[in-house]
């Protein structure tokens, strides 16, 4: 690995390790889909599967994009009896699937890695376009941080523990922010430390920072209705202390 151009978008099973506990979210979508008896799925930024899988038990025609080809095959290669081909690579801002689907989604965060208004409301008006009347168009992300956004400069910050399956290492990751205000913007870093305390690795991303009346905002400007504006996996409406953003829109 090339420490200096290390990304993890390149290592799918790095990632599932890494999420290894998320698993809450889940269960929202699927309660989602019994509930509205849902038939056909698309999933924006489906990723290695992590959640696609699980939501595939309910007999669905689900659909997945993401735009890296390595977890695009990584995903494939944990079907069994699915037709491969409604696994697309393809880019959230520019897609053209030529079907509509009952419910469509962009799963946890994923949103965050369109940095641009203009990425954002392409992205939207491609899932509009797979949209009939009926469908439910979803989206679930987390509500940033005061101390994030008062960009207070702290020291990094250990963000959780995990076993690298393919070396069985324990690894470490700690975190660092750069907040750009302007942009709204944040730079993190994620260095890997071993046991020995040495830098495996280390992985820079951007993620953007939406707050409530930016998304709304676009939401609106999109001809998107919101139905739902949840602040947890346990539809609780959001309130001043949700840490999470999760809209259910129709247009």
């Amino acid at each position: 690995m090339k420490k200096d151009k290390f990304s993890i978008y390149n290592h799918p099973q790095l990632y599932d390790d890494i999420m290894w506990w998320k698993n809450d979210d889940i269960h929202f979508w699927n309660q989602i889909i019994k509930q509205k008896k849902y038939k056909s799925v698309l999933e924006i930024c489906c990723g290695t599967g992590r959640i696609g899988l699980p939501l595939l038990k309910n007999n669905i025609n689900y659909y997945g994009i993401d735009n890296s080809k390595v977890f695009i095959d990584y995903f494939a290669s944990k079907l069994k009896n699915y037709d491969k081909k409604k696994l697309v690579l393809g880019d959230a801002s520019n897609f053209n699937l030529n079907k509509k689907f009952d419910l469509v989604f962009i799963g946890f965060n994923s949103l965050a890695h369109l940095l641009t208004n203009e990425d954002v409301v392409s992205c939207f008006n491609c899932i509009k376009n797979h949209m009939h009347d009926n469908s439910i168009f979803g989206i679930d992300i987390f509500m940033p941080s005061h101390e994030l956004i008062s960009n207070i400069k702290e020291n990094k910050t250990d963000l959780m523990e995990f076993i690298d399956s393919n070396t069985q290492k324990k690894l470490n990751i700690l975190e660092s922010n750069s907040y750009n205000a302007d942009t709204e913007v944040n730079h993190i870093s994620w260095e890997f430390i071993n046991h020995s305390n040495e830098r495996e690795f280390i992985y820079s991303f951007d993620m953007r920072m939406f707050f409530p009346d930016t998304l709304n905002r676009l939401l609106t400007d999109s001809k998107f209705y919101i139905n739902k504006f949840y602040g947890n996996y346990e539809f609780e409406l959001f309130n001043q202390r949700s840490e999470k953003q999760i809209y259910l829109c129709s247009k």
